[in-house]
């Protein structure tokens, strides 16, 4: 499966420390292998310019989502990044 980040994700993870990275990381893998189960479309968020599927991800000390979208399908676009301390 092919994916593409958007700038807005991408700004996010950079910032990540190495120890969120990993956990990410890990929650991107399993996105790309199981982007059609009721696991990766756990909610859906419509918008103005369309809508995209949130993954809620919960961890040691940190908590955060992931947005994404399937595109032309064949690729998974990750729109947005959000990750927070807890």
């Amino acid at each position: 499966m092919d994916f593409v980040v958007s700038e807005e994700f991408y700004a996010v993870y950079e910032d990540l420390d190495d120890k969120l990275v990993v956990v990410v990381d890990e929650f991107i893998r399993k996105l790309l292998l199981d982007h059609a189960t009721g696991w990766a479309c756990q909610g859906r968020i419509e918008g103005d310019r369309g809508g995209s599927w949130i993954i809620t991800m919960t961890g040691r000390g940190f908590e955060g989502a992931l947005y994404w979208e399937y595109r032309s399908g064949e690729e998974i676009v990750l729109l947005a990044l959000v990750v927070r301390d807890r």
